[in-house]
């Protein structure tokens, strides 16, 4: 396979996988779901949507970021990014680990886990990249 095909790939698949996890969580996540009103991860097309959304809107932010910034402004940038991507990351792991969230089903909370990783190997993907342009 092509070096520049393997990312976007990897990444769709990745999408795929994370939405169906987020729509078939057990019975007690499907209660949440309904009772939160999460309406945007009831079935598998939506899930897919809002995934799918989330990660082309990160993708095409990084890839401008990278592209129209000077390399100072566009490495702070993405380096903030990831930091804000990576406490998501972390704060998902912990409010899924407890309470009734860690009763959701462990697919569910692999999907929810997932989204905010996919956005720490977007943005730190990019970041790299912008370590290696020289100014």
């Amino acid at each position: 396979m092509n070096a520049r095909l393997f990312y976007p790939a990897v990444l769709s698949i990745l999408v795929v996988i994370d939405a169906w996890l987020l729509a078939h969580p057990n019975v007690i996540g499907k209660m949440g779901v309904l009772m939160y009103n999460y309406d945007m991860i009831r079935t598998f097309p939506l899930a897919l949507a809002t995934v799918g959304l989330t990660v082309l809107v990160a993708a095409v932010l990084a890839e401008v970021l990278l592209g129209k910034l000077s390399p100072k402004n566009s490495r702070l940038t993405l380096g903030i990014l990831l930091l804000v991507s990576a406490g998501l990351f972390v704060q998902t792991w912990f409010k899924f680990s407890v309470g009734s969230y860690a009763l959701t089903g462990a697919g569910f909370k692999v999907g929810a886990r997932l989204l905010p990783f996919l956005l720490v190997i977007i943005f730190g993907k990019t970041f790299i990249q912008s370590l290696q342009n020289k100014p």
